[in-house]
């Protein structure tokens, strides 16, 4: 059985969204697990997660995973935007 998983992220105006991205982005290039994919798109504001998986257990470690990884992203850029 195939899992799959789409969050739609809205940021507060297109680079942040596309900072977040270009982040991320290497970390699409490692290969985490076998038994999932992930995709992940930046569209105007917006930041769209994909992740594909074979089983519920390797779909909430990656999750888990990307989820934190856009978290602490976001509010990397945010702190940056209040500063100046």
């Amino acid at each position: 059985m195939i899992l799959e998983s789409k969050t739609t992220f809205e940021t507060n105006n297109s680079s942040t969204a596309n900072n977040i991205y270009r982040t991320l982005e290497p970390e699409l290039e490692t290969l985490v697990s076998e038994r999932s994919s992930v995709e992940i798109l930046a569209n105007g504001t917006k930041l769209e997660l994909k992740i594909r998986s074979n089983d519920i257990i390797s779909m909430r470690a990656a999750l888990n995973t990307w989820l934190r990884l856009i978290k602490i992203s976001y509010e990397v850029f945010n702190s940056f935007d209040q500063i100046h």
